[in-house]
């Protein structure tokens, strides 16, 4: 798919939970796949210099939305600019998601804001008439995010909390295991994004359970154009590995092709 240079305005803004903001944009992309991802850059700054990768939240005809936890500079001074504001982005980067064959279930599971990366699939799966859930986890029950938007769709949200202040007491890797074991879905596909311990267990508990996984990284990016090499994950190749880059070959990628030992 193409991509595109442009210049965006910023039209609504909130934060949706603790250090989580939403914006909506102006936007002139006509499509995105879902997993895919923007480079964005402040024009009114030189620090940081390079841009930042965030994932598409929400396209719809002349705007995008996307959805992010404020963790480093860059964050910060995107989450500090108003409504009218511009900014730059790059895009639409990356390969993204597969769809599941009809008669699969498929489980999206999402970590913190890492259900950002997952929305614009769950939206495509239900209009392809795909049995859907999704399992999200979060520390507490005021950081669960898209809860509204996903009611929006129809799907429920199974919620997993680490202090039980909401849903499951635990990890989401466990309420999923739980899920495929108790529940025995039809023919399970599973979908996530979420920090990389999470999706570490998770390919784990997937890999037991021989359940196709397909995950969306979030590595550091330098050009996010293939060529400065600074995002590039170990994938098993034969009886060896190689490396590939996230920004290009990825961010999604075959859960059980990562060689997750080697990723901090």
């Amino acid at each position: 798919m193409k991509h595109t240079d442009i210049t965006a305005t910023i039209l609504e803004k909130a934060e949706v939970a603790p250090r989580h903001v939403w914006m909506r944009l102006s936007c002139s992309w006509g499509s995105a796949e879902p997993g895919q991802f923007l480079h964005l850059w402040l024009p009114s700054t030189d620090d940081p210099l390079l841009r930042r990768p965030y994932t598409i939240y929400r396209l719809r005809e002349g705007e995008m939305e996307i959805l992010f936890q404020v963790v480093g500079q860059g964050s910060a001074l995107l989450a500090e600019r108003n409504v009218g504001d511009t900014v730059t982005m790059l895009g639409p980067l990356g390969e993204g998601f597969h769809l599941p064959p009809k008669d699969a279930t498929a489980l999206v599971v999402g970590g913190g804001v890492g259900m950002a990366s997952l929305y614009l699939l769950v939206e495509r799966l239900v209009a392809e008439g795909i049995e859907t859930r999704v399992l999200l986890g979060s520390r507490r029950a005021d950081y669960v995010l898209c809860r509204d938007d996903l009611a929006e769709l129809g799907v429920a949200l199974e919620v997993a909390t680490d202090d039980g202040s909401e849903g499951y007491h635990g990890f989401v890797t466990d309420l999923t295991a739980r899920v495929l074991d108790d529940d025995r879905p039809t023919n399970p596909r599973i979908y996530a994004c979420g920090p990389t311990p999470m999706m570490r267990a998770l390919t784990k508990i997937a890999l037991d359970r021989d359940v196709q996984t397909e995950v969306a990284l979030e590595n550091r990016m330098g050009c996010a154009m293939g060529v400065c090499l600074g995002c590039v994950v170990p994938i098993r190749h034969g009886e060896g590995r190689e490396y590939q880059r996230v920004c290009k070959e990825g961010p999604v990628f075959n859960a059980r092709d990562v060689i997750w030992e080697y990723r901090i």
